[in-house]
């Protein structure tokens, strides 16, 4: 188009012809919902949010309004995020324009808009999300040499990204193979009160609408799906997505992924969240989460399945272990059987009180919490469902792996009640402050639930009738357990990892993957800030892009 008088020559480098979308997939709560009928007046005449993350001080924590999810009762949460009235983002017109404006840098708004930006949390993913879109832009210069962004997937000091299992070094051919793509990248938040049956397969059909949009909008070749970046429970959506949907997807980078549960889950349930923003935002006791996990399939799936093993839940004393569940010789370790489904152990999950409260306090209808059960029953079946049958031990064969194991931010591994003994009743004829005897394992088992706080701490009677000697005073006395009293609390946590997920439950997914990374220095939901997650995410890319495919249409 130059005047014809312009004699120097110019050369213009075409970008590649065809594209390999990134498609990013977030974790529970990381993905904003609308309400879809009456719940949306919970929270006010003007609002139409189910779920807004991104506004943590303000809708979620109540800190800068005065009507906040934080100040909802455990019966208005229910109502609010009740599965049947929430739904995912699922147009540009969805999206709040401003929270989108205020963190996408790498793409012009209407652009972010069209790629899903807008349907997961910013604060959390906005970083990573133009990062990848900046930096894959420009994988080799004109003269073949590696730009500066991808300079830093190719660390000098490997070590720097943790203990790393199949890291292969990203060579000149590699960067030119991969360089044949464009990566262009999307956003498919998810309904994650749903189960992630169903979440695998509405990302499926936005997988499908992105290729298209790819084809016919940017009028490049797609023909060889999509590579799926995760974080947390969106890594149980890519898997289950991702074997019903094979020639969808050319691989999956999964970051801190509960990959066979996390026992954090049932601690969160029974006492609330455990550091003080997750207290405030969300909720510190449980009986503001067990009404929302009690009705929602997709939280009862981070629950640990039986392929996170047996013995996960402790009871000691005295600093000796009796008992422990689930239980291998008792119908081969099943939790949902031997745990989940115990409506009035006291080491129980679920409060059948709490499933269907009345404002602040459990619902008192006996017949309503019956149906309440069953209803609970229902969505446990399901869970177990998806855990055994329909996702079981998949993973897609070209899986990149990354998790946190920082002694700094402890996990739950296991979740372990230290019982104490109280004093023995008054009424007990010449034992009237005497402690009672550390209980046998069949005497803690059976022990009688009469008091919780939802916050750790609960209280037991035993209802066992049998002679026992104690030592009173230093005399041996027989006496009758029947009535002793004791307490018992909830310990802290046990295992390196991100603060959420156990280095135990992201195992699983590292050693079937090509590559893993066993990393320090991040929380859960931050884990993407991270510089060096940031790096070796590019690189997993990269090295997917390298040996890529062509997909069957």
């Amino acid at each position: 188009m130059s005047p014809t008088t312009n004699t120097v020559r110019a050369e213009v480098h075409a970008p590649p012809d065809q594209a390999i979308p990134i498609v990013f997939v977030p974790g529970i709560m990381g993905s904003p919902l609308l309400a879809t009928g009456a719940n949306a007046r919970i929270m006010g005449s003007d609002n139409r949010w189910a779920w807004f993350p991104d506004d943590g001080l303000g809708w979620v924590a109540g800190i800068t309004k005065w009507k906040s999810y934080n100040s909802l009762t455990p019966a208005e949460r229910k109502q609010l995020l009740d599965p049947q009235r929430t739904r995912a983002l699922s147009k540009p017109q969805d999206a709040d324009r401003k929270t989108v404006s205020k963190y996408v840098t790498a793409l012009p708004l209407e652009e972010a808009l069209n790629r899903g930006w807008g349907s997961v949390m910013l604060d959390s993913y906005g970083k990573i999300l133009n990062i990848l879109e900046g930096k894959l832009r420009f994988i080799l210069t004109p003269e073949g040499k590696p730009y500066p962004g991808i300079k830093e997937a190719m660390p000098n000091v490997v070590s720097s990204w943790g203990e790393l299992k199949g890291y292969r070094p990203l060579t000149p051919d590699a960067l030119e193979a991969a360089a044949e793509f464009r990566y262009p990248v999307y956003a498919v938040g998810y309904n994650w009160l749903n189960s992630n049956s169903q979440a695998a397969d509405y990302l499926a059909g936005q997988i499908q609408a992105i290729l298209a949009r790819c084809k016919n909008k940017l009028g490049l070749k797609c023909k060889h799906g999509v590579i799926l970046v995760t974080h947390s429970m969106g890594g149980l959506v890519a898997r289950m997505c991702a074997k019903r949907n094979p020639n969808l997807i050319q691989g999956v980078v999964h970051g801190v992924q509960p990959a066979i549960g996390a026992a954090t889950a049932y601690r969160r349930v029974r006492a609330g969240w455990e550091d003080i923003a997750g207290a405030i935002g969300l909720g510190g006791t449980g009986k503001k989460i067990m009404p929302i996990f009690a009705n929602a399939a997709g939280p009862l799936e981070l629950l640990p399945n039986k392929r996170y093993g047996t013995g996960w839940l402790r009871i000691t004393s005295n600093g000796k272990t009796l008992f422990q569940l689930p239980d291998a010789g008792k119908g081969g370790g099943d939790p949902y059987a031997q745990i989940y489904l115990h409506p009035y152990a006291w080491w129980r999950l679920m409060d059948p009180g709490w499933i269907n409260p009345i404002g602040n306090e459990p619902n008192p209808n006996q017949p309503a919490v019956a149906s309440a059960w069953l209803n609970y029953q229902t969505r446990i079946g399901e869970a177990k469902d998806f855990h055994s049958n329909q996702l079981g031990g998949y993973y897609h064969p070209n899986s990149y792996v990354h998790y946190g194991a920082d002694e700094g931010h402890q996990a739950f591994q296991h979740c372990t009640w230290k019982l104490n003994a109280g004093l023995i009743p008054s009424h007990k004829r010449g034992m009237p402050g005497t402690p009672a005897p550390a209980p046998s394992q069949e005497h803690a088992v059976n022990l009688q639930l009469t008091g919780d706080n939802y916050e750790g701490r609960t209280w037991m009677v035993d209802k066992v009738s049998e002679q026992q000697l104690i030592n009173q005073h230093g005399v041996g006395i027989m006496h009758n357990t029947l009535g002793h009293g004791y307490f018992a609390d909830l310990q802290g946590q046990d295992q390196a990892g991100d603060g959420t997920v156990p280095a135990h439950a992201a195992e699983d997914a590292a050693e079937q993957a090509v590559f893993a990374a066993r990393m320090t220095g991040y929380d859960h939901q931050g884990s993407y800030k991270n510089l060096n997650v940031q790096n070796l995410t590019l690189y997993s890319i990269l090295r997917i892009g390298a040996v890529a495919k062509e997909l069957p249409a």
